[in-house]
């Protein structure tokens, strides 16, 4: 009880400070009202700023709130069968096509062409410099602006410590929560249900990838996308109601 009541404190004091702290525990059974995990842009500018990475990385655990909104892989039902709140992330879209995580040579029937997964942790947008005037084509000119995208993942190839393979499998990441209509009409209707993705970094800890797409009349703009990437093993995944900090599941590999 000591130990959770120290966790709840420094968690408070660190997400008032606009930091969360890694080395997560694990054994706590709630978390800060509006508690919003690591901050993965924080930790992936020190980890990739970092030549080597502090070998003691490996036995921090993260805790990364993910991005809900980022797909239409999470789903949340009323069960009123079974008094269930049923909360599901479809994990079957998933895979990192980045060649790093490509096996061409992978049997389907046996193992996935991308042996990596992610889940997406957020993005930022910026813009390196004013908007110029380009001549696109001879005599054409037209005012260029620039636009750059940072996506942020979690990768980790072990998501079947989690749930058995299956060939052309949509499964992911289920929990169903008994509770009352009320208390889960709350949950649905106020958008406040949050998840968790808890990790171990491992070498080669971070990767990114870079996608430009030039400038036409039609779309006057350079964009570049850039995907960044914290490698790791996932060690569990929470469901929790961000207005409460209650845990409302915890889904830990089989």
């Amino acid at each position: 009880m000591q130990r959770t009541l120290k966790f709840l404190a420094a968690a408070m004091l660190l997400f008032l400070s606009g930091h969360a702290a890694a080395s997560f525990d694990s054994s706590v059974q709630a978390l800060p009202a509006s508690y919003a995990g690591d901050d993965i842009k924080k930790w992936y500018g020190e980890i990739s700023a970092s030549a080597p990475v502090d070998a003691s990385i490996k036995e921090e655990v993260f805790a990364f709130a993910v991005d809900l909104d980022a797909g239409p892989n999470f789903s949340q039902e009323y069960n009123t069968a079974s008094g269930r709140l049923e909360l599901r992330y479809n994990m079957v879209f998933n895979q990192i096509a980045e060649g790093w995580s490509w096996d061409e040579l992978a049997n389907p029937d046996q193992r996935d062409y991308y042996h990596s997964k992610f889940l997406p942790l957020g993005f930022e947008t910026a813009s390196r410099h004013a908007p110029e005037v380009v001549e696109l084509y001879p005599g054409k000119t037209v005012e260029v602006k620039n636009q750059w995208r940072y996506e942020y993942f979690l990768a980790f190839d072990n998501l079947y410590d989690f749930y058995e393979r299956k060939v052309d499998d949509d499964a992911g990441f289920d929990a169903g929560i008994v509770m009352k209509a009320e208390e889960a009409k709350k949950l649905t209707e106020g958008k406040t249900v949050r998840m968790l993705a808890l990790c171990r970094l491992k070498p080669p800890y971070h990767t990114e990838s870079n996608t430009f797409w030039k400038a036409t009349f039609a779309e006057p703009v350079d964009y570049t996308l850039r995907k960044r990437y914290l490698m790791g093993d996932l060690l569990e995944v929470w469901f929790y109601d961000s207005a409460s900090g209650k845990v409302l599941a915890k889904v830990r590999q089989r």
